[in-house]
């Protein structure tokens, strides 16, 4: 499973990218909006600190024609983005349509909320469908069951579309690998608590108690 970064921050993007377990940025109007500077300025930065995918939305869901044109400008802006479209009537339109026409576009359909919207998703020919299951986390105990049967279906009939998964916690992101995401997208704050754990942190620092008791601050030799 691939580890995204939801984020427009080119400096927190480069920060996480030095951990080597970033494979690429996922945006949403919503980060743009909260930024509130130059969003194509903005994009180029992101694109320029990407490790890998920069994921990039439409803005609108119902006008078919505009999300085309708009994703048309967008493929070109990078080899590694992927166009967002939602999951919308008009927006699976505007799929099936750009992968007539430019199947080299690499398109992910977002906000998908449900098995039957992913289903619809990988009949339409999406490379990539966003599972909202990381939101689902405050209304279900349970959101990564929305993975499996999505896997499923896509493995019953050949569709080679692959799964996105939201982590809103550590314990996420492994259950989402656990069902078989191909890539899970998170915050830069869980990323980080990625490395982190209580007893690992309390294991180490007896280790150094341990070691400084007897040798102080002497170490192995390094050469």
């Amino acid at each position: 499973m691939e580890l995204l970064l939801d984020s427009g921050d080119p400096k927190e993007i480069e920060e996480i990218k030095e951990t080597g377990f970033l494979a690429g940025v996922t945006t949403n109007p919503k980060i743009y909006g909260r930024l509130g500077t130059d969003y194509k300025k903005r994009l180029d930065a992101i694109i320029g600190a990407s490790p890998g995918y920069v994921f990039v939305q439409v803005i609108g869901a119902d006008d078919r024609d505009d999300m085309i044109a708009q994703a048309r400008w967008l493929a070109g802006k990078s080899e590694s983005l992927v166009v967002k479209l939602p999951m919308t009537i008009a927006g699976l339109q505007a799929l099936q349509l750009l992968k007539k026409e430019s199947p080299e576009i690499t398109i992910a359909v977002t906000a998908v909320a449900s098995v039957w919207q992913a289903l619809l998703c990988g009949k339409a020919g999406a490379d990539i469908v966003a599972l909202f299951n990381g939101p689902l986390d405050t209304t279900s105990d349970t959101p990564v069951e929305m993975v499996k049967p999505v896997k499923n279906i896509y493995e019953n009939f050949d569709y080679e579309t692959k799964i996105l998964s939201c982590g809103r916690f550590p314990r996420s992101v492994a259950e989402f690998a656990v069902a078989g995401s191909h890539f899970c997208t998170l915050g830069a704050e869980y990323f980080r608590a990625l490395f982190e754990h209580p007893y690992t942190f309390q294991r180490m620092a007896g280790f150094k108690e341990d070691w400084e008791r007897s040798f102080g601050s002497e170490k192995w030799p390094t050469a």
